[in-house]
């Protein structure tokens, strides 16, 4: 069997990432983490949010999208990123009967694999495939492997639901990231479990 993991928010925890993010390019946010991310998890964007909390201009939405994308995959961003509880071990174990990937949509393929690396997860993986926001996880995929609906993929967003549709694979949603389980089951995912950890193959 064959496992497609999302990384961040799935086996991440990059939510303090994004918050301090976003309060450091929009410093008159008064946005606690929950506030923030009970907006985010009800898949409020950041346009709404600036120009709606914020009296954003389009341009200034351009500017923070702009400097989010330069600076969301830098090292100083980066460090605030944990892996949840427990799945290093639970890794450990599935990969013995199972073939475990990475596929994400980060911008930068090195920077994604030395954060696997300091995190614990070296050699845990086959292989790690990155769209480098130039394709899709699908395409990325479907042309490199043979699949059947045994195999699975795994991830905290709809995008992540929908590509396994697409491609004809099982399909879980977690808890553990950027959307809500009222969101995620607009998606019908085949399971929807708390986190990774819990996964039962």
């Amino acid at each position: 069997m064959k496992i497609f993991f999302d990384l961040d928010g799935t086996l991440l925890d990059s939510k303090p990432r994004l918050y301090h993010l976003f309060q450091f390019l929009v410093p008159e946010s008064k946005f606690t983490f929950e506030n923030y991310w009970k907006l985010k998890q009800d898949k409020v964007s950041h346009r709404e949010l600036l120009t709606k909390y914020f009296e954003y201009s389009e341009e200034e939405v351009a500017k923070f999208t702009s400097e989010w994308m330069s600076l969301i995959e830098t090292p100083e961003w980066l460090s605030y990123d944990k892996l949840f509880d427990g799945i290093k071990p639970f890794l450990d174990l599935l990969k013995q009967n199972h073939e475990l990937y990475v596929v994400t949509a980060r911008q930068h393929e090195a920077i994604a694999l030395r954060q696997i690396k300091d995190v614990g997860l070296a050699g845990i993986f086959k292989d790690v495939l990155v769209t480098l926001q130039k394709t899709e996880k699908e395409d990325l995929i479907r042309n490199r492997f043979e699949l059947t609906n045994s195999d699975w993929i795994i991830g905290d967003t709809g995008k992540d639901i929908e590509t396994g549709k697409r491609l004809g694979i099982s399909t879980c949603a977690v808890l553990s990231g950027f959307l809500s389980k009222e969101q995620l089951l607009t998606y019908s995912p085949d399971i929807i479990i708390a986190n990774v950890t819990l996964l039962n193959f």
